[in-house]
């Protein structure tokens, strides 16, 4: 299969496949896939920004920017230059019997800037049409360097790159062909060297298992789908929370700087027994949507960060993510129920300590020798703290009750990332769609012997393997709305906007299948979107518009009643909370130092 003519441009053919079975319609979505995700054919690529598409199909950096920001012109501390703004295109090619039917102008960014170079590309898509429908379909990447010498290291060293997509004639077998073409510079070596010729096929193959895959279904995402006021049936895919809350390249710019100031000393420093890149990698790509998500929110700087109110990492772990926040200029601190040996070799003893979280309400009701000897912090913080609750466990849906006991009028901000699942009292509890639901009616609703209930009709009917492999497959993908991380999530923002605030989910990119971040508060108060919990508790408010804190505390109350009232009431839930408690600070974990005891401490 070759290309029709283009001037003097002698077009060769690198490769080619006569048995893809696509419609055109598909190919053209797996075309628009790969313009704006270009990591899907290299692994050294970040993304591609879109910086003009003369169709309007895929969004560029600032309408993306707009998406998140509908209430501003400009993106705080704005990363789009005028380097990036320029959508200036590389004049289009002309071909025989094709008609130019859109441009998209984009910059592909690598993974390693100190290494490679970003590149600007002009992207071009012609068909051709027989009989009144398109036949064919032509797209030209044409990259904006005019030498060998000037490529990245990760891009072919080539003028142009094509595919040509060829529906079969009506009376052949349905199938269609599909092509890779290029176009030399003068430099370039006769025949091809290896390495060219295994990108060609690689780029071909690639298209090839995408278009294997079935059709999206057209699924919208946009920030509106993850504000919602039902969180029992909010969608908790990946397309539905991507970028709800910060833009990407915002967040992976901001990653790629971090990356390279700390991973490489994090890991060589890396103490604990458990493997570094990962929790290196993942506190990485949190500090920077956390950097970026408080430079939104409180007009920061890179060199003034004044405004900012503090932040408390519960159940900080290594400290990793303390660590680097410190670095960064925030002021805050952590605390955990176990020392690490981290902190030490990290340096970050003078912000993170070693103490157990008994909430509030649990201290209320256990006796004051219960507690002897213990280092106990009673999860309440100062006002407008942003709390980071980053895969808490036990306290994952003590996050959003824990910002509102600090100020119940005006709870705190937080992101709270849910791993694994458990009940008020500490234990592990499997939530039901039931018991979310139980969090959005009236605090009155118990929830009796839901959980029961739904276990039952959750249970597989089959023994499948292959079935329980599948089931497994969608939780993780979030497509499940049963699946216990799915229930979980559901349950922190539920409880959220029962106690009024306002819940925005969002996809973190981070290295863990337990990656949807549920943020609350982030918006000021005149600007909150009401759930109709905060619309009834408006009623109650006096004519001199005080908030009735008598009110909001039977609210509380009534809350934590229900949600313990499944673990055999508050009382019993606070004992059990406290013998869990002398057990995480009295047992000898990975990378976790041991006093001589739970009750010991160093002088």
């Amino acid at each position: 299969m070759s290309l029709p003519a283009n001037g003097d441009n002698f077009w060769e053919t690198a490769c080619s496949r006569s048995d893809v079975s696509a419609t055109f319609e598909h190919f053209l979505e797996v075309t628009n896939l790969l313009l704006e995700q270009v990591q899907l054919n290299s692994s050294h690529l970040f993304r591609a920004d879109i910086l003009y598409d003369s169709s309007g199909k895929l969004r560029t950096l600032q309408e993306k920017e707009a998406k998140c920001r509908p209430d501003a012109t400009t993106w705080q501390d704005l990363s789009v230059s005028s380097d990036y703004e320029s959508s200036s295109t590389y004049p289009a090619l002309s071909f025989a019997d094709f008609g130019l039917q859109r441009t998209v102008v984009r910059r592909l960014i690598p993974r390693k800037p100190q290494l490679d170079k970003p590149l600007k590309q002009s992207c071009f898509i012609y068909n051709t049409t027989s009989g009144g429908t398109p036949s064919q379909v032509l797209v030209v990447y044409l990259p904006h360097c005019s030498s060998p010498d000037e490529m990245p290291w990760y891009h072919p060293k080539v003028k142009a790159l094509a595919y040509l997509y060829s529906k079969s004639a009506p009376s052949a077998v349905p199938s269609s062909s599909l092509s890779v073409h290029y176009l030399r510079f003068s430099s370039t070596p006769s025949p091809l060297p290896d390495r060219l010729q295994r990108t060609f096929i690689s780029l071909l193959n690639t298209m090839i298992r995408l278009l294997k895959l079935p059709p999206k279904s057209g699924e919208a995402r946009s920030s509106e789908m993850a504000i919602n006021h039902n969180v029992a049936t909010m969608p908790l895919t990946a397309a539905a929370l991507k970028d709800t809350i910060l833009p990407q390249h915002i967040v992976q710019n901001t990653y790629t700087r971090l990356k390279e100031t700390y991973a490489a000393d994090l890991i060589n420093r890396w103490i604990e027994t458990t493997e570094p890149s990962k929790h290196v990698f993942e506190d990485l790509s949190i500090a920077a949507f956390l950097i970026e998500l408080w430079n939104d929110m409180y007009s920061l700087t890179a060199t003034d960060r004044s405004k900012f109110p503090g932040f408390v990492d519960i159940a900080c772990g290594n400290g990793v993510l303390v660590y680097i926040l410190i670095k960064e200029g925030f002021h805050g601190h952590g605390f955990d129920a176990r020392r690490r040996k981290t902190w030490e070799v990290l340096g970050v003893d003078e912000h993170i300590k070693e103490k157990i979280c008994i909430p509030k309400p649990f201290l209320d009701v256990l006796a004051t020798d219960e507690q002897d000897g213990m280092t106990i912090h009673n999860g309440t913080f100062q006002p407008d703290t942003f709390i980071v609750s980053n895969h808490a466990d036990e306290l994952t849906c003590w996050t959003p009750i824990i910002a509102a006991l600090s100020s119940l009028a005006h709870p705190l901000p937080f992101l709270a990332i849910p791993c694994c699942s458990h009940a008020l009292d500490g234990s592990k509890h499997r939530y039901t769609l039931k018991e979310v639901s139980a969090s959005l009616t009236t605090a009155a609703n118990s929830c009796g012997d839901v959980d029961q209930e739904r276990q039952e009709d959750e249970q597989p009917i089959t023994g499948d393997l292959k079935a329980m492999r599948a089931a497994k497959q969608k939780g993780t993908a979030g497509a499940d709305d049963k699946s216990m991380y799915a229930c979980l999530t559901r349950k922190t923002a539920a409880l959220a906007q029962e106690l009024d605030m306002r819940v925005e989910l969002t996809l973190m990119r981070i290295p863990s299948t337990r990656n949807i971040g549920v943020v609350g508060n982030r918006k000021e108060d005149s600007t909150r979107m009401h759930t109709q919990g905060a619309v009834d508790d408006m009623k109650k408010l006096p004519m001199n518009g005080q908030v009735d804190q008598d009110a909001l505390t039977r609210k509380m109350d009534v809350l934590i009643e229900r949600e313990c009232s499944m673990t055999g009431g508050i009382n019993a839930s606070a004992k059990t909370w406290l013998e869990k408690a002398r057990k995480l600070q009295g047992g000898q974990g990975r990378g976790k130092v041991n006093w001589n005891g739970p009750l010991h401490r160093p002088s």
